[in-house]
């Protein structure tokens, strides 16, 4: 049945396949904690290889869902393969499910998804829903009255459409409101129109979204059965931030591929408020596939060379770093840019852009009171990387490295204190958590056993070193020593990565102070 299913689904159109509506709703939900039994057997596939992945590739993965994240984020791609191939073949009867259309399309499914996040949509989604809707609205009408920036209004139009097709914040409690949803649309008499109206989604479905998103009292009530009255301001806050940051790096690969030789060469990236400095040489250029749909020569040579990096562009490929043939039309690779594209090795394509981008931020810029990011924008290397390249003598290695564990060690103090002034707590864990100090993989490993909530305030103090120069490229132009520049990028690229993350809390934590329910 499943190898019946994966020829069916790959011979459709990808929003003409198929999906079970169990896999919609997220049914059966998870258990509420990680230590609560799941329900039922697991069900044990033997099946090859290959065939698991093509049936994963043709299921269905809803927006903001991932093969390996946080459990309320996992795509359960293989179930619907299963649950999809098993309902084409024979009827499934469940209590739950029962008196439901048990097949969608995957464009109706969406259209389901879409109409529950607009009624669970906090307020900072919202914001930038209803300012995406005037623009629209503004756009299809021809309504110049109102004074807008044509790229302010590109760039929350395109914010809004990632907010709804890429990066959504999941909970349960989302699936609880699709399902009742779905029992107002897809039960009964009216189930294939219902399911029609999910597919096409034409100007009746948009004013039903827009209902759903503007719904209040007894609407909403409805809308909102068998939730709970958790606030989930700082999940939007998050979903937004995610939004911006997947629309900024896309204009920045524009950027760098269509950048005019006389542009400016610096650019703010908000989220997380870095600023990038390119030099005026560089560029990216995509050059068209050939009849193969590989990369165009010498480009691809160049990379295999460890000469450029590789990144996908508008389903091609992008080259970069190039710059201008000094006797002939045309390009070549920067000189010297090899200890740069060493340190990208063993990314994922998909993570070369963000490489380049911490290759360019200038670490020791100076902002603007107004224009100060609301997380720190530092590289910090190890402190034996930095005593290796000479930055630190012994001596002050070994004082940073000691000024670490006491931190540390302070760090393990209070968690303790936490735990003892926690009702719960009893002198066995209290005592464990003093016997660990000496180890803090052990003590970090015990604290988030005993509880997940105290035993999170604790971190490892890392002695670091900050560098004081500009960015990666600026210390290659320099003409600094390959190896630092090589150790530059990696610890760039690290860096930059953990400051995204301080950056989405951050916005988590805002939206929840501006947009949370007030006690």
């Amino acid at each position: 049945m499943l190898t019946e299913y994966v020829r069916a689904q790959e011979g459709r159109e990808p929003e003409d396949r198929l999906t079970h509506i169990s896999t919609v709703l997220r049914y059966p939900p998870l258990p509420l904690g990680r230590r609560t039994p799941r329900a039922g057997r697991p069900l044990r596939l033997r099946a090859p290889a290959g065939l698991l992945e093509r049936a994963r590739a043709v299921s269905l993965r809803l927006p903001g869902q991932y093969a390996r994240s946080h459990r309320d984020y996992q795509a359960r791609t293989l179930t619907d393969a299963v649950m999809t191939a098993i309902a084409m073949a024979e009827p499934i009867t469940d209590d739950f499910l029962d008196g439901l259309e048990p097949l969608l399309r995957h464009r109706s499914a969406l259209g389901l998804w879409l109409l529950a996040t607009a009624a669970t949509s906090t307020g900072q989604e919202k914001a930038v829903l209803v300012e995406a809707e005037r623009a629209r609205t503004q756009t299809d009408t021809g309504d110049d009255s109102t004074d807008g920036d044509p790229a302010r209004i590109r760039h929350v139009q395109l914010v809004a459409e990632a907010l709804e097709n890429d990066v959504a914040w999941h909970s349960p409690e989302r699936f609880k409101v699709a399902t009742n949803i779905a029992r107002s649309l897809l039960a009964g008499p009216g189930a294939e129109t219902g399911e029609r109206l999910l597919y096409e989604q034409r100007a009746d479905w948009h004013e039903l979204y827009q209902d759903t998103l503007h719904a209040a009292g007894e609407r909403l009530a409805r809308l909102l059965q068998g939730t709970t009255s958790y606030d989930f301001s700082g999940r939007g806050g998050g979903a937004v931030w995610r939004a911006r940051r997947k629309v900024g790096l896309q204009d920045f690969e524009d950027w760098l591929v269509f950048r005019p030789d006389d542009d400016g060469a610096e650019r703010t990236m908000d989220p997380p408020g870095w600023l990038l400095r390119l030099p005026g040489a560089w560029h990216a250029a995509a050059p068209p596939l050939t009849a193969a749909s590989l990369p165009q020569e010498p480009y691809a040579q160049w990379a295999a060379d460890g000469k450029l990096l590789g990144f996908p562009f508008r389903n091609q490929q992008a080259f970069w770093p190039l710059t201008r043939q000094q006797q002939a039309p045309g390009w070549r690779p920067v000189p010297g840019i090899e200890p740069v594209v060493m340190a990208a090795a063993g990314l994922d394509p998909q993570q070369i852009s963000h490489f380049i981008e911490a290759v360019l931020i200038d670490w020791s810029h100076e902002f603007e009171a107004e224009d100060e990011p609301p997380v720190g924008i530092a590289l910090d290397l190890p402190v034996g990387k930095a005593y290796e390249f000479g930055f630190l003598s012994a001596e002050e290695q070994h004082t940073t490295m000691a000024e670490a564990r006491a931190h540390t060690k302070r760090t393990m103090d209070a968690v303790i204190e936490a735990f003892r002034q926690d009702d719960e707590s009893d002198e066995d864990r209290l005592e464990a958590l003093r016997k660990a100090r000496g180890n803090a993989r052990e003590f970090g490993s015990l604290a988030r056993q005993f509880d997940k909530r105290i035993g999170g305030k604790f971190a490892v103090t890392r002695a670091t070193w900050r560098w004081p120069g500009g960015s990666v490229a600026d210390t290659l132009l320099t003409g600094h020593r390959p190896d630092l520049v090589q150790c530059l990028a990696t610890w760039a690229h690290r860096n930059a990565a953990l400051i995204l993350e301080y950056s989405m809390l951050n916005a988590w934590e805002r939206a929840l102070d501006r947009y949370g329910r007030r006690m």
